[in-house]
């Protein structure tokens, strides 16, 4: 009676050790869809709402590569990996902590759908050339992951801000922090959207970098390659963003606009 009774609570243990597995994998393949995330729209960023409340263990709930601006721009934005990397004005590179907040970002659980390999891309402009070219559908949305070696490479920073926000990003920009390196290996993290997503999002592609040996980061401008580089992509079918809770929002006017030309 008693090796029954046994049997029978190794079985039910085994049977729900096995539920918890697909639990886990049900909730693993929730997290991987073909969802972009979005914290703020483009249209309030552009009009000076720098002013942000999404914090960082939030935003790893909605991807694990992403790029944006913490709050107050107090330096750019790279996920990799689920690492949020905080890109300062003076070029310094740290990890944001769970608390920290970002008042503009795109995410999303990177779930590759396909890769190519681009053939000496040489420099920003043509590398975006043959993304075109090879965009499976320019009508969706995609996340872009690619790592190679740069000959060099040309960031934009942020300049931290304080309220009341005087300068948009029209102003803010021309005279953002340039970052520069030569020779470095890294990583570019970005998205495409099409043009019909208008002031919501950035139209068209918006990259950033982080170098290997994280010493380097930002939004890119310019580099020059020199070998290929194969470029992972994720198409994407879901769309979502969550708008700003406070003030700042609230009260904005949203009367400029502006698009970024790379």
């Amino acid at each position: 009676m008693k090796i029954r009774v046994i049997t029978a609570l190794c079985m039910l243990i085994a049977f729900m050790g096995c539920s918890d597995a697909k639990r886990g994998e049900a909730h693993v393949q929730e997290l991987k869809s073909d969802k972009f995330y979005q914290y703020s729209i483009w249209w309030a960023f552009v009009n000076k709402v720098f002013d942000g409340d999404l914090k960082v263990n939030e935003l790893k709930k909605h991807g694990d590569i992403g790029l944006g601006s913490f709050d107050f721009l107090d330096g750019e934005l790279v996920m990799l990996d689920g690492i949020p990397y905080r890109i300062r004005e003076d070029g310094e590179i740290s990890v944001g902590e769970d608390n920290d907040e970002i008042v503009y970002a795109n995410a999303t659980f990177f779930d590759e759908d396909g890769a190519f390999k681009l053939e000496n891309p040489s420099d920003y402009t043509s590398f975006q050339a043959q993304l075109d070219s090879l965009m499976p559908n320019e009508n969706y949305f995609y996340a872009y992951v690619a790592h190679g070696t740069f000959e060099s490479i040309k960031l934009g920073g942020v300049p931290k801000v304080a309220p009341p926000f005087d300068d948009g990003l029209d102003v803010l920009l021309p005279e953002r922090p340039i970052f520069t390196g030569e020779n470095i290996t890294g990583t570019m993290i970005g998205f495409y959207c099409p043009e019909f997503i208008g002031n919501i999002n950035a139209v068209g592609y918006h990259f950033h970098f982080i170098s290997d040996d994280l010493k380097l980061g930002g939004h890119i401008l310019e580099f020059r390659m020199k070998d290929a580089v194969e470029v992972r992509y994720d198409q994407m079918t879901e769309y979502q963003f969550t708008l700003p809770d406070n003030d700042t929002y609230e009260n904005v006017t949203l009367d400029k606009e502006f698009q970024y030309n790379n």
